[in-house]
């Protein structure tokens, strides 16, 4: 073994026909950390709420010809994709999937005489996607089938790779990234317990060696031996100390130990990375100001650069199931639009010249039209 051998050794490097059998070449060590469900971190729990709430609140349009169907004219899928779940769970669903996974898949559930009846979330973890070589068509396989575009509706993120079916959701993108927030949280939660920093200190001007030794056992529950002591009769864990004994609790400032720092930073990189705005995630930067109009452009911002990733494609997929000439897209008019005078003054715009009617706001607005015996 050569020098150069022994010092990629250390490092963890090998040769790939070391490894394998194969050509010669340098294999770097693994570099994809393991990260369980990454929604154990708050700031990813609550940038996928954030997404999720706007999103489910949102209602879909159905458009044909230019014209918006209002009322029965509106397709029962469209109404509630999943006869099992109302409209909002069934778009929370999705969306989670995409922003958890990159990906999102729905079983398509059809008559016998081919009509859709319902898109039946699967969990993108369970779901293969490939290309079929001879025919560039996409094959899918999930729930122990082969499955083809007409049984599955997909829709994914940014593609992991150029001319690939499959998506690349943000943890996925930046899995070493959130591992590291993952170990600054489990550092600050083990802190005591896991790195040997005492909680106290008993003190006594009398005491011998071997006391010391007996109070502080009896102190962490246990007995003479070193064995621990059955706390059952003491559920709340009352200390008692000797004559003579005192403790001095130790504390560490949670500034001192950066732990502040280090974990407002890692709720913004969280909010960078879900492109959620800190405001929505109850954080700010520091030396940031917060006024009505910033935020007020923030929340533009977040949705048309980020909600609209996650809408699009779900969109673009709602209109492939949808019979022919209809296009399937969500109103953001609510969210764009900061707050309930501000939209209708310019329904009021709308209405007064002519160019929109009644039953046309109220559908903005996710009302049923009115009908003919009511007043207009």
């Amino acid at each position: 073994m050569t020098v150069m051998t022994r010092i990629a050794s250390a490092f963890g490097v090998t040769r790939a026909q070391d490894a394998a059998g194969s050509l010669a070449q340098v294999a770097p060590p693994p570099r994809t950390p393991a990260l369980g469900d990454p929604r154990g971190m708050i700031a990813v729990y609550r940038a996928v709420q954030v997404i999720t709430t706007a999103c489910a609140q949102l209602p879909l349009i159905v458009e044909r010809g230019g014209a918006i169907l209002t009322g029965a004219q509106v397709p029962a899928l469209i109404r509630q994709p999943d006869p099992r779940l109302g409209r909002s769970a069934w778009i929370t669903h999705m969306v989670a999937s995409l922003a958890l996974h990159g990906n999102a898949y729905a079983r398509i559930e059809r008559d016998p005489g081919g009509a859709v009846l319902a898109l039946r979330p699967l969990d993108p973890r369970k779901v293969w996607v490939r290309v079929n070589p001879t025919t560039h068509a996409l094959v899918f396989g999930a729930e122990g089938t082969t499955l083809t575009r007409d049984d599955i509706l997909h829709a994914h993120l940014q593609p992991a790779a150029v001319s690939e079916p499959l998506g690349l959701g943000p943890v996925q993108a930046a899995r070493a990234d959130l591992a590291g927030a993952a170990r600054i949280r489990d550092f600050a939660a083990q802190w005591f317990d896991g790195t040997g920093q005492p909680t106290g200190i008993l003190t006594s001007d009398a005491a011998t060696y071997e006391d010391a030794v007996r109070v502080r056992n009896a102190w962490n529950g246990l007995d003479e031996k070193g064995e621990r002591v059955d706390q059952s009769m003491n559920p709340s864990g009352i200390k008692v100390l000797p004559r003579g004994f005192q403790y001095s609790p130790l504390a560490i400032s949670p500034k001192d130990a950066q732990w502040v720092e280090a974990q407002e930073f890692s709720i913004l990189q969280v909010a960078r990375l879900f492109g959620v705005p800190s405001t929505l995630m109850l954080a700010a930067p520091q030396g940031g100001s917060m006024t009505y109009s910033n935020v007020e452009q923030d929340w533009i911002s977040f949705t048309r650069f980020s909600l609209m990733a996650y809408l699009r494609p779900l969109e673009e997929a709602l209109s492939d199931v949808a019979a022919r000439g209809q296009d399937v897209r969500f109103n953001l008019d609510a969210l764009l639009r900061s707050d309930t005078k501000t939209r209708y003054d310019a329904y009021a715009v709308a209405l007064a010249n002519g160019f929109m009617t009644v039953d046309e706001v109220r559908a903005l607005e996710n009302r049923d039209p009115i009908t003919p015996e009511e007043p207009q």
